[in-house]
């Protein structure tokens, strides 16, 4: 009969559990064993690959066992990179990871210590700070910028109770934001202000002067928004003993 391999003899421990003693090592390089340590932790290297060159890449831990994300380590002030917190570069034109050197700090509030703030400071292109000698440019608008509108009528010789209208229509593709409307007569006038679809529009307010004030001005305190192709209108009644001439202006801006 044919020769064949036996089985090699493996060791056991005489104890209740019947223990069997084994090894873990390289297949073809004997030495190259698995340790396990004094804390009974088997000591187990994870590699992948990388995908230029399929080369081996350890996978980093920290001391803790947690991934180690890529940050700046350092053994006195971050012995557990996993634990780390935002990590910036020095602005430089190729950051590099020896620019890793800022930590963003953080405060806890004192009324309401639930909340743990982030530290912000802002700062001009050159990376100083804004201060009362480098003010931060601050432009205060009803809305963003558009075309200005000043929209200005003279209505001349306009009969005693008689009124005349001044329509602005507000341009196709865009919305007037509608912010002041002024008017003025040598005599007494009554000036109502309307705004909507051509034709049926709906009254906002109406102002009247007097012989010791004879101009009005209304300055909406939230300007009022008024759709592509809808009108303003301001229609100004003499109220006066004879005519007189009357003027309207229309603010705002189109965006």
């Amino acid at each position: 009969m044919a020769d064949y391999d036996s089985s090699l003899p493996v060791r056991t421990e005489g104890d209740a559990d019947e223990r069997l003693q084994c090894k873990i090592v390289d297949y073809t390089t004997v030495s190259q064993a698995m340790e396990v340590d004094t804390d009974n932790n088997a000591h187990v290297e994870v590699h992948g690959n990388k995908a230029d060159d399929a080369s081996d890449v350890a996978l980093v831990l920290s001391e803790t066992g947690r991934v180690n994300p890529d940050g700046l380590y350092e053994a006195d002030d971050n012995s557990k990179p996993a634990h780390t917190g935002l990590i910036v570069h020095t602005r430089q034109t190729t950051p590099a990871d020896s620019h890793q050197t800022k930590r963003i700090t953080g405060v806890q509030g004192t009324n309401d210590d639930t909340h743990h703030c982030m530290d912000v400071s802002l700062h001009d292109e050159n990376g100083d700070e804004y201060s009362l000698d480098n003010p931060l440019p601050i432009q205060i608008k009803a809305s963003a910028p558009g075309s200005e509108v000043q929209d200005f009528k003279h209505a001349t010789a306009i009969a005693k109770d008689a009124s005349d209208t001044h329509t602005y229509t507000v341009t196709v593709g865009k919305t007037l934001t509608l912010e002041k409307i002024q008017a003025s007569g040598s005599g007494k006038m009554r000036v109502e202000v309307k705004h909507g679809t051509s034709g049926s529009t709906v009254t906002t307010l109406v102002l009247f002067n007097s012989t010791a004030n004879p101009n009005v001005e209304y300055e909406f305190a939230e300007p009022i928004q008024v759709v592509a192709a809808d009108v303003v209108e301001v229609i100004i009644t003499n109220l006066d003993n004879q005519a007189q001439d009357l003027y309207s202006l229309i603010e705002g801006e189109e965006n």
